[in-house]
């Protein structure tokens, strides 16, 4: 699956995003090999045959490649989400399936990031899934409960990301949709009774 990496307000210079995309790769396919710790920006350079000029003429550092790496990553899943979501929401997450059908498309990203010892990546990635599931609890009415709304954001977001390392990191037997329905079941037993959809049928949520 192609990650889109254009600027967040349009289209940037072909060959400016031809380079990024490089930088982007090159630091992807190094995480697994050495460790995000380790990696330096002359080896990403050397990965992606570029010069450090180049590569400074792009990013501040590595943490700003490695950020917009993330980014790129995550506003390409944003866009097939939307374009993917079903007109009525039958289902308690509807986050979840996009996400696990783009981490198969782009598994060699999604093992890079996950399997990386760095606790900045594991954060930021963690960050913007708080963000999405955040947005759909907003988006739902909330059940009487006696648990903070935000505590079930992170523990819906703790949940899939721990289903979707669990997956990706030796489990690719399994379809997007069989590993949606185990994160769906947990999400159910877990926050099901703080959250109300208008379709309330458990079994919609398979």
């Amino acid at each position: 699956m192609k990650i889109e990496r254009s600027a967040k307000n349009g289209s940037i210079d072909r060959r400016v995003a031809r380079t990024r995309a490089l930088l982007q790769d090159a630091l992807i396919a190094l995480i697994p090999e050495r460790g995000y710790a380790a990696i330096t920006v002359e080896d990403i350079c050397r990965k992606a045959n570029v010069g450090r000029s180049t590569f400074y003429a792009h990013y501040t550092s590595k943490d700003e490649l490695r950020s917009a790496t993330i980014e790129a990553h995550l506003r390409s899943l944003d866009q097939q989400r939307l374009a993917t979501l079903p007109a009525s929401g039958r289902r308690l997450f509807r986050f979840s399936l996009p996400m696990l059908e783009h981490a198969q498309a782009a598994r060699e990203l999604h093992h890079a990031l996950l399997s990386s010892s760095s606790d900045a990546i594991h954060d930021e990635l963690r960050e913007r899934i708080r963000r999405v599931v955040r947005h759909e609890l907003a988006d739902k009415r909330i059940g009487s409960t006696n648990v903070p709304a935000e505590v079930a954001v992170q523990f819906i977001s703790g949940a899939f990301v721990a289903v979707l390392a669990w997956w990706i990191n030796g489990n690719a037997d399994l379809s997007p949709s069989e590993v949606d329905e185990l994160f769906q079941q947990l999400a159910l037993n877990g926050v099901g009774a703080r959250v109300k959809t208008d379709e309330a049928d458990p079994q919609q949520c398979r």
